[in-house]
């Protein structure tokens, strides 16, 4: 990647251009427009090539927002097929940020999970043990990148749904056993001792906005949250969520931006104490 030329091409992000997000042989390609991206496509299959190094054609996808040419790109004369998704590094990546079908995805994995540790955690008499084997296991499949969820009431209630679903197999009751014992939701979180998964997902967040805060290297995780797209006019009609809009709660009453805040890492852990 370091022999390629792309100091030009990409998304301007404040002045930087953006082309490449990379992890190990993960690649993503980032352009403004269907010329650049087919030119950019053909170079990194030149230098892959040169090392030998080829790239997964059944793997390698195309995806564009509604503005975008929809022209094909091509890669030695195949037609790289278009997508309105794609799992990045166990992230669902889509256009409209739509987090439904992530929290779907989420939802398969945390069952997939418990579905591992069942039979050991119905053995297992001990309250703690059992919701601890349930925290190191199945929340970290149902939570997993939350912290970079633009989380709103819809996605947060599926997320709290799924937990609850999971719990009741956890202890082995079922819905219609947890109304005739007249169980709320409270009762059963007592009775498994687990964490909530709601809770657990916004102190990740909390967590990781404070690191890309301090970071004083530059990188694109930092430069990306805060870049305010000024060549580009927002559409009608309410606004989406954004990343950062649940962080506004943790400002101070002096009315510092929760950014400001969160450069002081005492000041910001007592301030998502509060929160």
């Amino acid at each position: 990647m370091l022999q390629l030329d792309w100091d030009d091409k990409g998304i301007n992000i404040d002045g930087r251009k953006l082309s490449n997000l990379r992890f190990a042989d993960d690649i993503v390609l980032i352009s403004q427009n269907r010329e650049e991206l087919q030119q950019m496509v053909e170079e990194l299959d030149d230098v892959s090539k040169a090392i030998g190094l080829t790239m997964n054609r059944s793997k390698t996808m195309v995806m564009r927002n509604e503005w975008a040419d929809a022209s094909p790109i091509t890669l030695e004369g195949t037609t790289l097929p278009f997508t309105d998704s794609y799992v990045y590094l166990g992230r669902l990546i889509s256009m409209d940020n739509n987090l439904r079908a992530e929290i779907m995805r989420r939802r398969r994995c945390a069952w997939a999970a418990i579905g591992n540790i069942k039979e050991a955690a119905h053995l297992v008499s001990d309250k703690k043990v059992r919701a601890d084997l349930f925290d190191s296991t199945v929340l970290p499949a149902l939570c997993y990148a939350s912290e970079t969820w633009a989380e709103n009431r819809a996605s947060t209630l599926m997320l709290v749904r799924a937990q609850r679903a999971l719990e009741r197999t956890l202890l082995k009751i079922n819905r219609a056993k947890q109304r005739s014992l007249n169980l709320r939701s409270a009762d059963m979180r007592s009775m498994s001792g687990i964490r909530d998964a709601e809770v657990y997902a916004w102190n990740a967040k909390k967590r990781w906005a404070g690191h890309v805060v301090r970071r004083t290297d530059d990188r694109w995780t930092t430069r990306v949250t805060f870049w305010y797209p000024r060549e580009i006019k927002r559409t009608l009609g309410r606004p989406a969520t954004r990343w950062s809009d649940p962080l506004k709660k943790l400002q101070g009453n002096d009315g510092q931006h929760w950014s400001q805040t969160a450069q002081d890492r005492q000041k910001w852990m007592e301030a998502c104490a509060r929160r």
